[in-house]
Parts: C-alpha cells; sequence; structure tokens
C-alpha cells in the first residue's frame, strides 16, 4: 500500500524536464506581478500629478481615481493620457467618448486608406434625410458602407423628440456622429475600447420607458 501511494512522488522525481518547466512557469508569474506591481505604482504616481493639473478637464481635477483610469486606457491604446482626458467624459456616471474624438479613432487606427467619407442623402430638414460612412479596408481593398442613419430612425428612437436634444437644433452634425459610431462599432469596434459616444449615452439616458409596466393584482 505504501508503494502505491509513494508512486505518483516518484514519477514526478523521475521526470526533472517537468519540474523544471514548471518552476519556469513559477519564476515567469512572479516577475509578472512584480512588473505590473511597478506598473501600477508609476500609474498611481503619475495620476496624482495629472489630478494636481487645472489643465484637465473638471472630471479628472483632484481626482486620481479618474486619472489613474485615463492613464491605463491610454497605455492599452498607445495614445497620450492628455488626449483621453479631453475626449473621454462622464455621462450618466459612465465614461464616454465625444462625438468628434470617436471620428478621430477611426481616422487614425491605420486600417483604412484614407478618412471617413460622410455620405448625405434625402432632403435637408426632412424625415428621410440620412448619412453613412463609407471608406476603404487596407487588408483586402473592400469598399466599406456604415449603417444609415436618418431623422426617421432618430424619431422613432426617442433621440429626436426629448427636451433638450441637439438633434433639433444641429441634425447635420448629429447624423454625422451617430453614422460615424455606428460605423466604428461595426467595421473597428476596438478603437472604442467598448465605450459608447456622450451623444448616444445621453440619448440612452433621456429616452422613454417603451411603455409603462401593468401591475398585475391577484
Amino acid at each position: 500500500m505504501n508503494g502505491k501511494m509513494m508512486e505518483p512522488l516518484d514519477q514526478g522525481l523521475q521526470d526533472p524536464a517537468a519540474a523544471a518547466l514548471t518552476m519556469q512557469d513559477t519564476l515567469a508569474q512572479a516577475k509578472s506581478l512584480a512588473e505590473n506591481i511597478t506598473l501600477l505604482n508609476t500609474i498611481s504616481k503619475l495620476a496624482n500629478k495629472y489630478a494636481n493639473s487645472t489643465m484637465i478637464p473638471r472630471d479628472y481635477q483632484r481626482n486620481p481615481d479618474n486619472c489613474f483610469v485615463a492613464i491605463e486606457l491610454a497605455g492599452r491604446m498607445g495614445v497620450s493620457p492628455t488626449l483621453v482626458m479631453q475626449n473621454l467624459v462622464v455621462v450618466q456616471g459612465r465614461p464616454a467618448w465625444s462625438g468628434q474624438s470617436c471620428i478621430a479613432l477611426v481616422n487614425g487606427c491605420g486600417k483604412f486608406t484614407h478618412d471617413l467619407d460622410f455620405v448625405f442623402e434625402g432632403t435637408p430638414g426632412n424625415d428621410d434625410w440620412s448619412c453613412h460612412c463609407e471608406t476603404i479596408r487596407k487588408s483586402d481593398g473592400k469598399h466599406l458602407i456604415g449603417t444609415s442613419i436618418s431623422i426617421q430612425l432618430a424619431k422613432a428612437e426617442g433621440w429626436f423628440g426629448k427636451s433638450g436634444s441637439k438633434w433639433q437644433t444641429i441634425p447635420q452634425q448629429m447624423l454625422m456622429y451617430r453614422a460615424a459610431s455606428w460605423f466604428a462599432r461595426t467595421y473597428c469596434p476596438e478603437v472604442l475600447m467598448g465605450f459608447s459616444t456622450a451623444d448616444e449615452a445621453e440619448d440612452i439616458a433621456s429616452a422613454p420607458d417603451a411603455a409603462p409596466k401593468k401591475r398585475i393584482v391577484v
């Protein structure tokens, strides 16, 4: 019985290659953890520096935690932390990209042969007035056409009619912003890092409920 219980241990001791590999994995994990801790400490110090500045948006001033998130995000995107702070705003407690930064991120991602073309169709001011984005993908030369955003769609989704809606005052700009964000979410979602745009976040937060819930009395 003792011989059988010792057999797995004996086999492990007889396999130095496996033991060496396990040791290498352990050392690699320890090194990675140490590097991550060092990096986090560096980001934390930098975040405190940024938080003391008056040249960054209010959401980040005297808020090192928000600065920390922005710096970490900038590192993953390969851009300046200041660029992220200037263009990542907080809407209803959630971070969102400004409309113009979404266009800039798509144009600068390097996946397309040229900047986005904004194509308008329909009659300006009417429900059929619409906009979509087009460009060409570098990898295969395919002509990409984004989803068409129309005033009719904006009204149907409840974006147009809400109080203070920019769809009523600057409809052309809103059509372009929404066309760009939907194009990005379809053909290069990685550039948005999972965030929506500020105008989308505002529309979603302000959209009325589709229908009131009925109370059922039993």
